[in-house]
């Protein structure tokens, strides 16, 4: 399904979390905006250790600019496969922060496909 004709989809996630699917290996599997109650947050997974550099590094200030930010690794109970969760601030600023991250990592993604 395309993220866009998912009614579940919070509009303030749907630019970053399509901007992690375009990174190889990297799916993103759910998002909440958090409502400006809750702290941002999307959820990922990847098919290898390899994946996972080019989604994980611009959510560091550093490479992004943006504080508040981090990527956690989490199971269940089941002890299931490992899934990714980016967490961010709460409120308009996660809001402005995820579109910024988010065209940051499609130009990365542009620049893999033209020189590759």
């Amino acid at each position: 399904m395309n993220l866009r004709d998912d009614p579940a989809m919070d509009a303030e996630c749907l630019a970053i979390c399509e901007a992690l699917n375009t990174i190889p290996g990297i799916t993103t599997t759910s998002s909440c905006c958090g409502h400006g109650m809750d702290p941002f947050k999307i959820w990922f997974v990847a098919e290898r250790l390899e994946d996972l550099p080019a989604a994980l590094y611009y959510f560091d200030r550093c490479h992004s600019g943006r504080v508040g930010w981090s990527v956690e690794a989490t199971t269940d109970c089941g002890m299931s496969s490992v899934t990714f969760v980016a967490v961010g601030p709460v409120g308009e600023q996660a809001y402005q922060d995820a579109e910024a991250i988010a065209g940051k990592i499609r130009a990365f993604v542009n620049g893999l496909v033209t020189s590759g």
